[in-house]
């Protein structure tokens, strides 16, 4: 039971350190999805590789405010490449737009799976980060083949 309560606790601060790293003034938030409930965001350059499971920090910033009193959420989901789903890792809520101001609420729960739509938001990053995910896993295969070629070559001398 303390093992839970100190591993929760981690998970709070590294959403929290990650939360301050990840404030638009130093995040390159691009805009993915602007409807009639909120623009939706997301950081290119914070896509965390794995191997079938990229990670990605969303922000949306909603057009009203929500019943808990945030205005703009900070998100940290997890996809799923293979069975196209997704999952929430942590979330936080604020009390401005772009999450800024007061953290309202922050959720460190590891979320459960939910199946990825089609023609959504959430597939369109989905298949950015499960390609961003393919390019990179092909370029490390690429630089083996190169390194492998020259031992190969240096062998033949």
């Amino acid at each position: 039971m303390q093992q839970i309560k100190i591993s929760n606790a981690l998970k709070l601060l590294a959403l929290l350190g990650c939360a301050v790293f990840a404030q638009p003034s130093l995040a390159e938030w691009q805009i993915i999805d602007d409807n009639f409930l909120a623009k939706v965001y997301y950081d290119p350059n914070k896509m965390k590789k794995s191997t079938s499971y990229p990670e990605v920090w969303q922000m949306t910033d909603l057009k009203s405010r929500a019943e808990s009193g945030a205005i703009s959420r900070l998100i940290l989901v997890q996809y799923d490449c293979v069975d196209r789903r997704r999952r929430t890792l942590a979330s936080a809520g604020y009390s401005q737009h772009m999450a800024q101001g007061k953290p309202i609420f922050t959720d460190v729960s590891q979320g459960v799976w939910h199946p990825v739509v089609k023609d959504t938001v959430m597939n369109t990053i989905l298949e950015m980060a499960c390609a961003r995910e393919e390019a990179g896993n092909g370029e490390e295969k690429s630089s083996k083949k190169s390194t492998d070629t020259e031992k190969t070559s240096e062998s033949e001398k």
